[in-house]
């Protein structure tokens, strides 16, 4: 996106337009790039996954004035996928957990996790261990 302007300016697209309006579409244009980086990265920062012994929250940042929260306890889980597709995805392990749950969130998708396969593990083993206690009656 930061090298269409000049890769286009070898095209004769916008010689029918001013100077000053070639320039402020190319401001325009930049403008338009930086927000939407700005936007992926502010998604990607702010996207989190935590799991810890009692549940698992799932905060998406969607937008600036969106973002949705969701968490499941971890004896509400009823499976746990994961799924690592392409040469990237596989050369650098990472890919998507799915979480299917007993709650009202009837699925959770921790996406695009470094380790995939090593946090469904985790998953259920603490799943285990939250079964271990209910039987035991050591239930918090």
């Amino acid at each position: 996106m930061f090298l269409a302007p000049m890769v286009l300016s070898s095209f004769p697209l916008l010689d029918f337009l001013p100077e000053n309006y070639k320039f402020v579409a190319i401001l325009g244009w930049y403008m338009i790039s930086i927000a939407y980086a700005f936007e992926s990265f502010l998604d990607w920062f702010f996207s989190v996954y935590i799991v810890t012994d009692e549940r698992i929250f799932d905060v998406d940042f969607v937008n600036l004035i969106y973002r949705e929260i969701s968490e499941a306890n971890i004896d509400q889980i009823q499976d746990v996928t994961t799924a690592m597709g392409g040469v990237v995805r596989t050369l650098f392990n990472y890919g998507d957990v799915f979480i299917q749950t007993a709650s009202e969130i009837p699925r959770i998708e921790f996406e695009a996790v470094p380790h995939p396969d090593q946090v469904a593990k985790i998953l259920r083993e603490l799943r285990v261990e939250e079964e271990q206690e209910k039987i035991e009656g050591r239930v918090r």
